[in-house]
């Protein structure tokens, strides 16, 4: 589980990453990926996953997350959709 706190990411009690505009970077400072009002984007540029509707959709053909559930996984703050799943895919679960 991801605990949002302000735009910082904490994973039990350590710092992982932080969201800022358009971006992921992790607990190193390090950019891992991007998003936009609907995509989550890899460091290299290569769309991973896409926001629509209620769920988020893989690129890969991973199954589908419902919104709400990834809501549970990604806690707190007052993250967009798109930025709690960027979160997720980027920094793992």
């Amino acid at each position: 589980m991801i605990k949002v706190e302000g735009r910082d990411l904490w994973r039990s009690g350590v710092k992982i990453g932080h969201v800022g505009d358009g971006y992921i970077i992790d607990h190193s400072g390090t950019r891992v990926g991007a998003y936009t009002s609907d995509q989550v984007h890899d460091r290299t540029g290569r769309k991973v996953a896409e926001v629509s509707g209620d769920y988020i959709f893989f690129s890969d053909g991973s199954p589908k997350i419902r919104i709400e559930d990834n809501n549970r996984d990604v806690m707190g703050g007052s993250l967009s959709n798109v930025q709690k799943a960027a979160a997720r895919v980027l920094l793992g679960e």
